[in-house]
């Protein structure tokens, strides 16, 4: 029972980056250095490694985690790639979201759904059914997009053969050039210095239509603002600077906490919803009297020390129910690398609201509850 209660456990919060995948204990887990997916999978898939080829035909949903990214194949559902580079040459069922430094959607690429890209350079040069928001870096248009646009800090550079069916909001050093071939039906809005704007109308898109266009909005991309990116690196550094320490500090009282959490996640995560609500409340009791003020000094301070340290705790726990699902035990580097992986995992769940909110909030409660259980227990557990 605890084995499937850690195999689920991981494999949602993984899943939870997807925020789609509706059986996350049975997706295909691959794992490896150089990782070529051409196996069809039945459910969904999940790829970490340096680099992850997918080939084959997903039913489910994709999350691949590398420092470079190609996907050949078709995946039903969602896909979630967070890469170095990041190459779309198949078709995808439902949204795409796409972290990487260059993004390339090549010719014959599909994503039926919204598309939610966060990169340096993004190439643009198949079919996207819904809108598309692009953060930080520069988007070349030369394929079609039936939805909106939203591209913010970069510049937005449309090719012949561009066809963009929605509204197009933008941002960057220049306004936007409509080359000859490139069409745009809806508005145009341009935000640069002085937030001036500008509009434009495709005059055979008027004819066609009287001016009016029907629109898609029903993406979560379109409530992520521009400083959602910001959060994501600023919790990342934070969560990884504050693990390493930890764990560079005190290497067994870590080891042992996760130990712990991932031997025992559900009343760890119990333990600590009762600490996370009973201890403010314990310290305002004490505040009344004046001989209980030290103490809920000196409690409120443990209180925020413990609160700042938890999810650290949960995210090696993670680290460990992964490693334990893969193989053997690993080093203390190789440990290490395989939180900053968790780091990241949680880093981009900064961008989907709710289920990001709530799988960071679990892992709170258990690096909470873990942390107390191993104060109170003060022995070894066995570490993997």
């Amino acid at each position: 029972m605890v084995r499937v209660i850690r195999a689920a456990l991981a494999a949602l919060m993984v899943a939870g980056l997807a925020a789609m995948v509706p059986t996350p204990a049975d997706a295909a887990w691959y794992t490896g250095r150089n990782i070529v997916v051409d196996q069809a999978a039945d459910s969904s898939v999940i790829a970490l490694g340096d680099s992850v080829q997918l080939n084959s035909a997903v039913a489910g949903s994709a999350v691949l985690i590398s420092s470079s990214a190609t996907v050949n194949g078709t995946v039903a559902d969602s896909l979630v790639v967070v890469s170095g580079s990041t190459t779309l040459s198949g078709q995808v069922g439902g949204d795409v979201v796409l972290v990487a430094g260059n993004i390339d959607m090549v010719k014959g690429s599909v994503v039926s759904g919204d598309a939610t890209l966060l990169g340096g350079e993004v190439t643009m040069d198949g079919t996207i059914a819904g809108d598309v928001a692009v953060k930080g870096g520069d988007l070349t248009v030369s394929g079609t997009i039936m939805g909106d646009v939203d591209a913010t800090s970069g510049k937005l550079i449309l090719r012949p053969g561009a066809h963009i069916m929605g509204d197009v909001t933008f941002s960057g050093g220049q306004a936007l050039e409509l080359p000859a071939g490139a069409h745009i039906e809806g508005k145009v809005q341009y935000k640069g210095d002085g937030m001036k704007s500008h509009h434009h109308r495709d005059a055979d898109a008027d004819e066609d239509s009287g001016g009016t266009r029907g629109g898609h909005h029903s993406s979560w991309h379109i409530w992520m603002p521009w400083f959602g990116g910001i959060g994501m690196i600023s919790f990342g550094v934070g969560m990884l600077l504050v693990g390493a320490v930890l764990y560079i500090l005190f290497p067994g009282a870590v080891t042992n906490v996760a130990a712990g959490i991932a031997g025992d996640p559900g009343p760890a995560a119990v333990k600590g919803f009762v600490l996370l609500v009973g201890v403010p409340l314990f310290c305002l009791v004490c505040l009344i009297t004046i001989i209980g003020i030290p103490v809920a000094l000196v409690l409120g301070f443990a209180y925020i020390l413990a609160l700042m340290v938890a999810m650290p705790l949960a995210g090696f726990a993670l680290a460990d129910m992964m490693t334990q699902r893969r193989g053997p035990p690993v080093s203390p580097g190789d440990r290490i690398r395989r939180y900053a992986l968790v780091v990241l995992i949680l880093a981009v769940l900064q961008l989907i609201p709710f289920a990001g909110g709530l799988v960071k909030f679990g892992l709170m409660l258990m690096g909470l509850g873990g942390l107390v259980s191993h104060l109170r227990r003060r022995g070894p557990v066995a570490a993997y």
